[in-house]
């Protein structure tokens, strides 16, 4: 049920496709206006995220991504075949309004990427009649937020993933939120919390990971929370999404360099290797 997979050799066609999209997406429609907060973002109020045109504006835009088959020169995997939903909930927490997004910890005692932060979510199970089902059935199980409370603005286009399970993002609001309503299972969730969403549009909150394999990705650090790889990802391709273009700010605008290059430093010889070069090391 892992949401958050590792990056391989095509990673970064995926990346820099969609951070292309997005890009083309909000520099058309951007105007040239001051954001009014003179901190590169206008002030969010929880009418405009929350109202009939936000709506619409995100999920054709969610609904839009560009679809990524895998490459003939990639070893296929069995992982591939199977899909999987996460739910992107936009929470109004009760007594302020103030808009959050929800996020998971992975369970310490699962096999695979224990402890890493996800979106709620899992795999498409038979019994599911849509990738919504899917969302709404794996997020009560997982943390105890029942379907009723969630209401689904959609789902977005397939996210298909190379040598994993593809990912379909279901958006949904919950209104008059409390993390104390929450009732986690501890077989697969460690924590779950949520993130204000005016603290992840700050430049204090956005960097960027490099990796290894030749590309970096998005990442949002809020407070001792580091979110990442797929799910830093996804946080900020629906901030792409949700936000209107004047109200993009300038640490979310900036087009990441998702491919760059990667040296390793260079390996230094093994003792053995030294001491039969090194005349002062024969006896």
């Amino acid at each position: 049920m892992s949401m958050i997979a590792q990056a391989t050799r095509t990673a970064p066609q995926l990346l820099l496709h969609l951070n292309r999209h997005l890009s083309s997406s909000s520099s058309s429609a951007a105007t040239s206006s001051e954001p009014p907060d003179g901190h590169g973002h206008q002030l969010i109020t929880p009418a405009e995220l929350l109202g009939a045109e936000s709506q619409s504006r995100c999920m054709e835009k969610m609904r839009s991504l560009p679809s990524f088959p895998r490459p003939k020169a990639l070893t296929p995997s069995r992982r591939e075949k199977q899909t999987s939903a996460v739910l992107i909930a936009l929470c109004q927490e009760r007594g302020t309004n103030e808009i959050s997004l929800l996020y998971t910890r992975r369970s310490r005692h699962l096999r695979s990427h224990s402890l890493q932060i996800s979106f709620p979510g899992g795999r498409l199970d038979d019994q599911d009649a849509s990738y919504v089902d899917c969302a709404l059935r794996e997020t009560e199980e997982e943390i105890g937020l029942p379907p009723h409370r969630i209401q689904v603005w959609g789902e977005a286009n397939q996210l298909i993933l190379p040598r994993t399970s593809s990912i379909v993002p279901v958006v949904g609001v919950v209104p008059d939120f409390s993390i104390s309503e929450l009732r986690l299972n501890w077989a697969e969730v460690e924590e779950a919390f949520n993130v204000p969403l005016n603290a992840l549009i700050v430049p204090q909150a956005t960097r960027h990971t490099q990796f290894r394999s030749g590309y970096s990705g998005p990442v949002f650090v809020v407070d001792r929370h580091r979110i990442w790889g797929i799910t830093g990802y996804l946080t900020h391709l629906f901030l792409h999404c949700l936000l209107p273009p004047s109200q993009l700010p300038d640490c979310l605008r900036t087009n990441i360099k998702f491919i760059r290059p990667f040296k390793l430093p260079p390996k230094l010889p093994h003792h053995r290797e030294h001491a039969a070069t090194d005349p002062s090391m024969r006896t």
